[in-house]
């Protein structure tokens, strides 16, 4: 039962990621290193709000976590186990 449910998650996260083209960048972004968000609104070229909506659902999501919390800015974002196992499918595609 347990396998189901986490497949299931898996399955509705990569589903919830692959729809939207500014979800699939930011996990590329963050794969190999650290960023906050106004390196990746730098690096996207795109408005700080947008980043950081997705970054804040995608953290509810629990594809990416973020590991100073605490701070009021610079934030530092990485992706967690099932952000890696998505970004790996996303790459195979």
């Amino acid at each position: 039962m347990s396998d189901e449910k986490e497949t299931q998650a898996y399955i509705n996260a990569f589903g919830y990621v692959k729809r939207s083209k500014n979800r699939q960048e930011i996990i590329k972004i963050i794969a190999t290193t650290r960023k906050t968000p106004s390196d990746i609104t730098e690096i996207m070229d795109t408005r700080f709000s947008l980043v950081s909506s997705i970054l804040s659902d995608l953290k509810n999501n629990g594809i990416v976590v973020c590991l100073n919390e605490e701070d009021k800015t610079g934030r530092l974002y990485v992706l967690t186990k099932l952000g890696l196992e998505i970004l790996d499918e996303l790459d195979q595609q």
